[in-house]
């Protein structure tokens, strides 16, 4: 008689014999040895590839491009934009020591505000800023700035309005690579609950001319609402020019073209498109900054019909006399101002 099969149980197990009942170890168990050299290759790996990345960088000899809010920085200081004025105006500066100085600002006679008074402080250390200004109607503005290292700003403004709606809290950090900018913004954050304005920037040199780059903002004024936009932009820098181009999410395009003529000449103009929607709308802005040996002139005309001009004239050392003047011929209106700026 043909004796049995006898049949090996799958992966080693017979259920025919007596298992030992199990014991239950409630001690936290340690990464294996095996897991742990695993963890510390992938971490060399990504070192080891950084540190390639940033040979290769560093061989193409590439600068910082600056931030992306000031891309076209230049163009912008040609313009009248943080010049022109209307009324009296009056500046004195007083500096107390190399670090401190306070500031009084006198304006009157504007057609559209009233008489005010300015009173500022500001604070300049080696690594750090610090500002502050008060005005007659109760609304105070701050600032403040530290720089970690060389690469690293942190920066903090503020402002308490006595209008509603017009506090403001801003947090800001730059990072200023070899060769990139990185940007990070908050604007009105709430702890409570997720609302806000969140900005996010990066600009990378491509070549020693070429720079791009491209910035996201998220906005959430209430916990229902939100709201998502992005922004591109593209500078090249040459010899003696600078041309951008930027592009936002809404349906906006600006271009701009800085040049540097001479020493003491700068010229720029920019161009802005908006396509959103039905609207088709566009407005072009020329602008010059003229340096003589005692004064500086400021010219600028749009597509608008708005002519302005501003001329600085030193008479001592610590001592200007400024005119401002501007005209819109579409809507016939026009605006005439005189300052001084005094320096003790």
């Amino acid at each position: 008689m043909t004796s049995p099969l006898k049949t090996t149980p799958p992966f080693g197990y017979n259920p025919h014999t007596a298992v030992p009942p199990a014991v239950v170890d409630f001690t936290p168990s340690k990464p294996s040895a095996a897991t742990t050299t695993t963890t510390a290759g992938l971490v060399e790996q990504v070192k080891d590839t950084w540190a390639k990345v940033n040979r290769f960088r560093d061989g193409l000899n590439l600068s910082n491009p600056g931030t992306f809010e000031g891309v076209s920085r230049e163009v912008k200081n040609t313009f009248l934009a943080n010049h022109v004025f209307d009324g009296a105006r009056c500046d004195i500066t007083k500096v107390l020591s190399p670090n401190f100085q306070v500031t009084h600002s006198f304006a009157m006679g504007a057609a559209a505000s009233p008489s005010t008074y300015n009173f500022g402080t500001a604070f300049i250390g080696q690594q750090s800023f610090l500002s502050g200004n008060l005005d007659t109607d109760g609304n105070v503005q701050a600032r403040a700035n530290y720089a970690w290292s060389n690469t690293n700003v942190s920066k903090i403004q503020s402002q308490l309005s006595t209008t509603p709606g017009h506090s403001m809290l801003q947090l800001e950090h730059d990072h200023n690579g070899q060769s990139y900018n990185l940007n990070l913004k908050a604007v009105n954050p709430s702890l409570t609950e997720p609302t806000g304005i969140f900005i996010a920037s990066y600009l990378q040199s491509i070549t020693p001319q070429l720079a791009l780059g491209a910035e996201a903002v998220f906005q959430r004024p209430t916990p229902q609402q939100s709201e998502s936009t992005y922004s591109y932009v593209a500078k090249y820098t040459g010899n003696d020019y600078i041309a951008t181009a930027t592009y936002q999410g809404f349906g906006a395009l600006q271009a701009s073209y800085y040049l540097r003529y001479s020493e003491k000449v700068d010229f720029g103009t920019e161009i802005q498109l908006i396509t959103a929607g039905d609207r088709r709308d566009a407005v072009a802005t020329v602008g010059g900054k003229f340096e003589f040996r005692r004064s500086t002139f400021r010219g600028q005309v749009d597509t608008t019909g708005k002519v302005a001009a501003v001329l600085e004239e030193k008479i001592v050392p610590g001592f200007s006399f400024l005119i401002s003047g501007e005209m819109d011929h579409s809507k016939g209106q026009s605006r005439f101002g005189v300052g001084m700026m005094w320096e003790v």
